[in-house]
Protein backbone atom coordinates (compact mmCIF):
# COMPACT_ATOMS: atom_id res chain seq x y z
CA UNK A 1 0.00 0.00 0.00
CA UNK A 2 1.57 3.32 -1.06
CA UNK A 3 2.13 6.00 1.52
CA UNK A 4 -0.04 9.09 1.25
CA UNK A 5 1.56 12.16 -0.25
CA UNK A 6 2.41 14.60 2.55
CA UNK A 7 2.15 17.65 0.29
CA UNK A 8 -1.22 16.77 -1.22
CA UNK A 9 -4.25 18.71 0.05
CA UNK A 10 -6.71 16.78 2.16
CA UNK A 11 -9.31 14.93 0.13
CA UNK A 12 -7.37 15.06 -3.15
CA UNK A 13 -6.03 11.81 -4.54
CA UNK A 14 -2.33 11.87 -5.50
CA UNK A 15 -3.12 10.49 -8.97
CA UNK A 16 -5.52 13.39 -9.60
CA UNK A 17 -2.86 15.85 -8.49
CA UNK A 18 -0.37 14.29 -10.94
CA UNK A 19 -2.93 14.45 -13.75
CA UNK A 20 -3.57 18.13 -13.08
CA UNK A 21 0.18 18.79 -12.99
CA UNK A 22 0.52 17.10 -16.40
CA UNK A 23 -2.24 19.29 -17.84
CA UNK A 24 -0.40 22.44 -16.77
CA UNK A 25 3.08 21.18 -17.67
CA UNK A 26 4.85 23.28 -20.30
CA UNK A 27 5.23 21.84 -23.80
CA UNK A 28 8.71 21.15 -25.12
CA UNK A 29 9.19 23.65 -27.95
CA UNK A 30 11.86 21.66 -29.78
CA UNK A 31 9.90 18.42 -29.58
CA UNK A 32 6.69 19.95 -30.94
CA UNK A 33 8.64 21.76 -33.64
CA UNK A 34 10.41 18.57 -34.66
CA UNK A 35 7.18 16.57 -34.72
CA UNK A 36 5.28 19.15 -36.73
CA UNK A 37 8.23 19.64 -39.09
CA UNK A 38 8.43 15.92 -39.84
CA UNK A 39 4.67 15.72 -40.41
CA UNK A 40 4.65 18.67 -42.82
CA UNK A 41 7.66 17.31 -44.75
CA UNK A 42 6.11 13.84 -45.07
CA UNK A 43 2.76 15.30 -46.14
CA UNK A 44 4.46 17.41 -48.80
CA UNK A 45 6.34 14.41 -50.18
CA UNK A 46 3.18 12.28 -50.07
CA UNK A 47 1.13 14.94 -51.87
CA UNK A 48 3.79 15.22 -54.57
CA UNK A 49 4.00 11.44 -54.94
CA UNK A 50 0.22 11.26 -55.26
CA UNK A 51 0.33 13.76 -58.12
CA UNK A 52 2.99 11.62 -59.83
CA UNK A 53 0.68 8.61 -59.69
CA UNK A 54 -2.78 10.15 -60.05
CA UNK A 55 -1.97 13.11 -62.30
CA UNK A 56 0.97 12.24 -64.57
CA UNK A 57 0.02 14.99 -67.04
CA UNK A 58 0.47 17.69 -64.43
CA UNK A 59 -3.00 19.20 -64.64
CA UNK A 60 -3.14 19.71 -60.88
CA UNK A 61 -1.17 22.89 -60.11
CA UNK A 62 0.99 21.56 -57.28
CA UNK A 63 3.93 23.50 -58.71
CA UNK A 64 2.39 26.58 -57.15
CA UNK A 65 3.93 25.42 -53.88
CA UNK A 66 7.17 26.57 -55.47
CA UNK A 67 5.91 30.11 -54.85
CA UNK A 68 6.18 29.45 -51.11
CA UNK A 69 9.02 26.91 -51.02
CA UNK A 70 11.94 28.12 -53.13
CA UNK A 71 13.17 25.34 -55.42
CA UNK A 72 10.15 23.07 -55.10
CA UNK A 73 8.80 21.35 -58.22
CA UNK A 74 7.47 17.92 -59.25
CA UNK A 75 10.90 16.36 -59.75
CA UNK A 76 12.63 14.21 -57.15
CA UNK A 77 15.25 16.87 -56.25
CA UNK A 78 12.52 19.50 -56.16
CA UNK A 79 10.45 17.29 -53.87
CA UNK A 80 13.40 16.89 -51.50
CA UNK A 81 13.92 20.65 -51.48
CA UNK A 82 10.20 21.09 -50.78
CA UNK A 83 10.43 18.54 -47.95
CA UNK A 84 13.29 20.55 -46.44
CA UNK A 85 11.28 23.78 -46.62
CA UNK A 86 8.22 21.96 -45.28
CA UNK A 87 10.26 20.71 -42.33
CA UNK A 88 11.58 24.21 -41.63
CA UNK A 89 8.10 25.71 -41.85
CA UNK A 90 6.56 23.00 -39.67
CA UNK A 91 9.35 23.31 -37.11
CA UNK A 92 8.86 27.06 -36.85
CA UNK A 93 5.09 26.72 -36.46
CA UNK A 94 5.45 23.95 -33.86
CA UNK A 95 8.02 25.91 -31.87
CA UNK A 96 5.87 29.04 -31.97
CA UNK A 97 2.68 27.18 -30.98
CA UNK A 98 4.42 25.59 -27.98
CA UNK A 99 5.93 28.94 -26.99
CA UNK A 100 2.58 30.74 -27.26
CA UNK A 101 0.76 28.01 -25.31
CA UNK A 102 3.40 28.03 -22.56
CA UNK A 103 3.33 31.82 -22.38
CA UNK A 104 -0.46 32.08 -22.22
CA UNK A 105 -0.63 29.31 -19.61
CA UNK A 106 2.06 30.98 -17.47
CA UNK A 107 0.30 34.35 -17.59
CA UNK A 108 -3.04 32.72 -16.79
CA UNK A 109 -1.58 30.82 -13.83
CA UNK A 110 0.08 33.99 -12.55
CA UNK A 111 -3.23 35.87 -12.74
CA UNK A 112 -4.99 33.03 -10.88
CA UNK A 113 -2.33 33.05 -8.15
CA UNK A 114 -2.57 36.82 -7.73
CA UNK A 115 -6.36 36.60 -7.53
CA UNK A 116 -6.07 33.88 -4.92
CA UNK A 117 -3.58 35.92 -2.89
CA UNK A 118 -5.80 39.00 -3.06
CA UNK A 119 -8.87 36.99 -2.05
CA UNK A 120 -7.08 35.35 0.86
CA UNK A 121 -5.69 38.71 2.08
CA UNK A 122 -9.21 40.20 2.01
CA UNK A 123 -10.47 37.36 4.17
CA UNK A 124 -7.56 37.93 6.56
CA UNK A 125 -8.21 41.68 6.69
CA UNK A 126 -11.92 41.09 7.31
CA UNK A 127 -11.08 39.15 10.50
CA UNK A 128 -8.90 41.92 11.98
Amino acid sequence: MPLPDQNAPQGVAPSLERQVALVFAPLDKRALGLALGIVVAVLLVAATAMTWVLDPDGKFPIELLGQFFYGYNRTIPGTLIGAFWGFVTGFCWGWFLAFARNFVLAVWLMIMRVRDDVASSRVFLDHI
